[in-house]
Protein backbone atom coordinates (compact mmCIF):
# COMPACT_ATOMS: atom_id res chain seq x y z
CA UNK A 1 0.00 0.00 0.00
CA UNK A 2 1.57 3.34 -1.22
CA UNK A 3 1.02 5.73 1.70
CA UNK A 4 0.82 9.96 0.64
CA UNK A 5 3.39 11.32 2.54
CA UNK A 6 2.58 14.52 5.21
CA UNK A 7 1.99 17.82 3.61
CA UNK A 8 5.16 20.63 3.66
CA UNK A 9 3.53 23.31 5.26
CA UNK A 10 3.87 26.42 3.50
CA UNK A 11 3.51 29.84 4.16
CA UNK A 12 4.32 32.57 1.28
CA UNK A 13 4.49 36.14 2.32
CA UNK A 14 4.12 39.06 -0.28
CA UNK A 15 2.08 42.07 -0.29
CA UNK A 16 1.22 41.05 -4.72
CA UNK A 17 -1.91 38.93 -4.61
CA UNK A 18 -0.79 37.85 -8.22
CA UNK A 19 2.74 36.65 -6.93
CA UNK A 20 1.03 35.47 -4.12
CA UNK A 21 -1.03 33.20 -6.49
CA UNK A 22 1.39 32.29 -9.02
CA UNK A 23 3.74 30.86 -6.10
CA UNK A 24 0.58 28.62 -5.18
CA UNK A 25 -0.01 27.27 -8.01
CA UNK A 26 3.85 26.22 -9.25
CA UNK A 27 4.61 25.27 -5.61
CA UNK A 28 1.34 22.85 -5.86
CA UNK A 29 3.18 21.37 -8.89
CA UNK A 30 6.19 19.96 -7.04
CA UNK A 31 6.93 16.86 -5.60
CA UNK A 32 5.28 17.09 -1.99
CA UNK A 33 1.86 17.77 -1.23
CA UNK A 34 1.56 21.46 0.20
CA UNK A 35 -0.52 22.66 2.44
CA UNK A 36 -0.50 26.80 1.78
CA UNK A 37 -1.45 30.08 3.50
CA UNK A 38 -0.67 33.45 2.68
CA UNK A 39 0.56 36.84 4.80
CA UNK A 40 0.28 40.40 3.07
CA UNK A 41 3.28 41.80 5.22
CA UNK A 42 6.26 40.94 7.30
CA UNK A 43 4.09 41.52 10.57
CA UNK A 44 1.88 38.90 9.32
CA UNK A 45 3.99 36.64 8.19
CA UNK A 46 5.93 36.59 11.84
CA UNK A 47 2.69 36.33 13.34
CA UNK A 48 1.78 33.20 11.29
CA UNK A 49 4.81 31.39 11.38
CA UNK A 50 4.06 31.68 14.97
CA UNK A 51 0.42 29.96 14.94
CA UNK A 52 0.86 27.60 11.91
CA UNK A 53 4.90 26.45 12.46
CA UNK A 54 4.87 25.83 9.08
CA UNK A 55 7.97 24.07 7.54
CA UNK A 56 8.90 26.73 4.87
CA UNK A 57 8.45 30.35 4.81
CA UNK A 58 8.95 32.19 1.38
CA UNK A 59 9.61 36.25 1.87
CA UNK A 60 9.50 38.82 -0.10
CA UNK A 61 12.21 41.80 0.68
CA UNK A 62 9.63 44.78 0.16
CA UNK A 63 6.94 44.44 2.11
CA UNK A 64 4.28 46.79 4.38
CA UNK A 65 4.57 47.09 8.07
CA UNK A 66 8.05 44.94 8.32
CA UNK A 67 10.19 43.83 5.44
CA UNK A 68 11.14 40.30 4.30
CA UNK A 69 14.53 40.86 5.49
CA UNK A 70 13.49 41.88 9.61
CA UNK A 71 11.25 39.22 9.31
CA UNK A 72 13.44 36.29 7.91
CA UNK A 73 15.71 37.57 11.04
CA UNK A 74 12.95 36.73 13.82
CA UNK A 75 11.27 34.01 12.06
CA UNK A 76 14.85 31.93 12.25
CA UNK A 77 15.80 33.36 15.77
CA UNK A 78 12.42 32.11 17.62
CA UNK A 79 11.95 28.88 15.26
CA UNK A 80 15.33 27.79 13.73
CA UNK A 81 13.69 24.90 12.26
CA UNK A 82 11.57 26.84 9.86
CA UNK A 83 13.05 27.05 5.99
CA UNK A 84 13.33 30.42 5.62
CA UNK A 85 13.59 31.77 1.78
CA UNK A 86 13.93 35.07 0.54
CA UNK A 87 13.00 35.98 -2.93
CA UNK A 88 13.30 39.52 -4.10
CA UNK A 89 13.48 41.01 -8.14
CA UNK A 90 16.86 42.51 -6.54
CA UNK A 91 20.09 40.72 -5.97
CA UNK A 92 21.88 43.63 -3.71
CA UNK A 93 19.66 42.38 -1.15
CA UNK A 94 21.62 38.87 -1.25
CA UNK A 95 24.09 39.25 1.60
CA UNK A 96 21.37 40.94 4.08
CA UNK A 97 18.94 37.86 3.91
CA UNK A 98 21.44 35.33 4.52
CA UNK A 99 23.29 37.65 7.14
CA UNK A 100 19.42 36.98 8.98
CA UNK A 101 19.09 33.86 8.41
CA UNK A 102 17.85 33.01 5.57
CA UNK A 103 18.71 29.33 4.47
CA UNK A 104 18.03 30.46 1.09
CA UNK A 105 17.86 33.75 -1.49
CA UNK A 106 16.47 33.24 -4.78
CA UNK A 107 15.58 36.11 -7.40
CA UNK A 108 12.02 36.27 -8.27
CA UNK A 109 13.13 35.83 -12.69
CA UNK A 110 14.90 32.37 -11.21
CA UNK A 111 13.69 29.26 -13.31
CA UNK A 112 10.90 27.81 -11.26
CA UNK A 113 13.08 24.33 -11.06
CA UNK A 114 15.43 26.97 -8.24
CA UNK A 115 12.19 27.75 -6.62
CA UNK A 116 10.73 24.09 -6.01
CA UNK A 117 14.53 22.66 -5.22
CA UNK A 118 14.62 25.40 -2.74
CA UNK A 119 10.88 24.24 -1.29
CA UNK A 120 11.42 20.74 -1.68
CA UNK A 121 15.22 20.09 -0.88
CA UNK A 122 15.38 16.58 -0.02
CA UNK A 123 13.05 15.68 -3.67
Amino acid sequence: MNETPPAVRLLIADDNAATRAATAALLETGPSPVCIWHAVDGVSAVQLAEQLQPHVVLLDVQMPRLDGIVAAQQIKQRWPEIRVIVQTMYSRYQEQALAAGADEFLLKGSAPAQLLAAVFPAS
